[in-house]
Formats: structure tokens, C-alpha cells, sequence
């Protein structure tokens, strides 16, 4: 008879999220992270897609020593939506903003955590915290996101 074992540090869609707020461009942000977190994010080949015309950077770093992966993404898509007949400026394009978590509109960078890390949060929210150009950080309980399923993805 075989024995199936499920491991208790297996992660399925277990995660720790990091709202960040900052005025930094998304390259800059993941440089400071590398820098102060010891990380390696790289801008994945793949931006996450929700929609057609919603695309959201991703920058990554899987962690194979700790099984740990790091992911940094915008929270925010810039769109540029056509203006309908009648409009009092036609001519003007109309701009559009989404967002990966509608109900955290004040990140500008969500920082994800696939798997639990030796590092405290507090620690973590420490060192996001010491970056000059990084506003304000917090952690995102996760269990009680409405858009979760916008986090998941391969």
C-alpha cells in the first residue's frame, strides 16, 4: 500500500504581502530592495496580465537554498482609454488607473512572499521602511482579500 505524506513546509498559495507606498520607479524600488533585503529581484520576462489592456511589472527572485520566492509588482496599470463622440475635449486621451488589490488604492507596490521566511515581518518592514524613497510599508492580511485571486499566478 503506498503512503501519501504532505509535508508541513509545503506552501500552496500561502503567502505574506507587503503594501508599499513610494514615489520610485519600479526599477529603482527593486534595487533598493535587493540592496537593503539581500534579495535578487530581476524584472521577469512576463508582466502579469489581468485584462488585455491591464499589465502590471513583475520583478522576481526564487530563492532555491531557503524555497523561497520574492515577488515585487506594481500595483498600479496606467490606461489610456479612447473618449467617446461628445466629449468636451475629443482630442485629449482620457487616463485610466487599476489596480491589482482595488481595496489597498494607496500601495504603489505590492511586495509578495511566497512561503514563510526566517526574516520577522517586523524585520522586513524595518528595512522597506529605511529605503529614503519608500513613503510607507505594512503587511496585508491576506486571508480577508477580496481580490486574492489577482496574487496567484504562475
Amino acid at each position: 500500500m503506498i503512503t501519501h505524506r504532505i509535508l508541513e513546509d509545503y506552501c500552496d498559495h500561502e503567502f505574506t504581502l507587503y503594501a508599499i507606498r513610494s514615489n520610485a520607479e519600479d526599477y529603482s524600488l527593486a534595487y533598493a530592495l535587493n540592496k537593503t533585503l539581500k534579495l535578487r529581484l530581476k524584472r521577469s520576462r512576463t508582466d502579469l496580465k489581468l485584462l488585455r489592456e491591464l499589465v502590471f511589472p513583475i520583478f522576481e527572485w526564487k530563492d532555491e537554498i531557503n524555497e523561497i520566492t520574492w515577488q515585487l509588482m506594481g500595483n498600479v496599470s496606467h490606461g489610456i482609454e479612447k473618449t467617446s463622440i461628445g466629449d468636451l475635449f475629443p482630442e485629449e486621451p482620457a487616463y485610466s488607473f487599476q489596480h491589482i488589490l482595488p481595496e489597498h488604492k494607496e500601495a504603489d507596490y505590492l511586495l509578495k512572499v511566497d512561503c514563510n521566511t526566517d526574516r520577522s515581518e517586523s524585520d522586513i518592514v524595518k528595512a522597506i521602511l529605511s529605503i529614503p524613497t519608500v513613503i510607507t510599508t505594512y503587511e496585508i492580511e491576506t486571508k480577508d482579500l477580496k481580490s486574492k485571486q489577482n496574487l496567484i499566478f504562475e
